[in-house]
């Protein structure tokens, strides 16, 4: 083979995998490192069908994977079905749009866990801790990626304890009582009150709705289309001066990556 056709060979994608096997270790987390997934994803109807972003349609008829779509954090399928779950109820599909589940917030959540966000790594995590205001918020010892793997078992025991089935498998009614028993305290989680559990994820679920698609959810820009709100721009210079609402083409980063 050529120089030439050596070079041609060396194709963006191969690029790809072997800078990030050079740069992981630096941007776990990001989003190289949750494109180069190294996990299979688990067997669903979506990831069998190309269902909900986890494939497309290419001009030559066969089907792109989504590499965004493979475990980091979570360790089974079960994990990701109950967060999945939990995260439908606290945002739900309605008449304004999807809901968590179609927008792909638990990859989204998969994918923090298992980088900066999980570690709590620009927290300071040295203690004393002790009770803190409203405006500072909880102070705990443990790492927000062990506090979400307690509150999944949590939530999957009461579910198999009261129902005799996991969490993910109750009525939307049963699994709203579970959630507000979290909310509420009424729940013991190791080391912190089940309150804060719940806050977390409720604010993680909003994030992976709104965020931009480039880490893992609010896919095809659904959460923004609800919003009206067009995304990554970089200016406004030529709409500022503009009166009344101005609609605006929806881009994410990774059109800006993509090309």
């Amino acid at each position: 083979m050529s120089n030439e056709e050596t070079e041609k060979s060396f194709s963006r994608r191969n690029f790809l995998k072997m800078s990030g096997v050079a740069t992981g270790t630096l941007i776990t987390g990001t989003y190289l490192g949750s494109l180069l997934g190294d996990e299979a994803p688990p067997a669903t109807d979506e990831t069998e069908t190309g269902n909900q972003g986890d494939s497309e349609e290419s001009d030559s008829g066969s089907q792109q994977q989504n590499f965004t779509r493979a475990f980091k954090f979570f360790q089974n399928p079960e994990e990701f079905q109950v967060i999945e779950a939990a995260t439908e109820r606290i945002f739900p599909e309605d008449d304004n749009g999807p809901g968590a589940k179609a927008l792909g917030v638990a990859w989204f959540i998969d994918h923090e866990l298992s980088g900066g966000y999980g570690a709590n790594a620009r927290e300071y995590m040295k203690g004393p801790f002790k009770e803190g205001t409203d405006f500072q918020g909880p102070q705990y010892a443990t790492l927000r990626r062990d506090i979400f793997r307690d509150g999944i078992r949590l939530m999957n025991e009461e579910a198999l304890s009261n129902h005799d089935v996991p969490f993910y498998e109750l009525e939307g009614g049963q699994q709203d009582e579970i959630l507000t028993r979290l909310q509420e305290n009424d729940l013991e989680l190791p080391g912190l009150e089940a309150g804060d559990f719940f806050e977390e994820l409720r604010l993680v679920t909003l994030s992976g709705a709104y965020a931009d698609p480039l880490y893992g959810g609010n896919i095809e820009m659904k959460g923004w289309e609800m919003k009206k709100f067009p995304g990554a721009y970089m200016s406004y210079r030529e709409e500022i001066e503009q009166e009344g609402f101005v609609e605006k083409e929806m881009q994410s980063n990774s059109t800006h990556i993509s090309h």
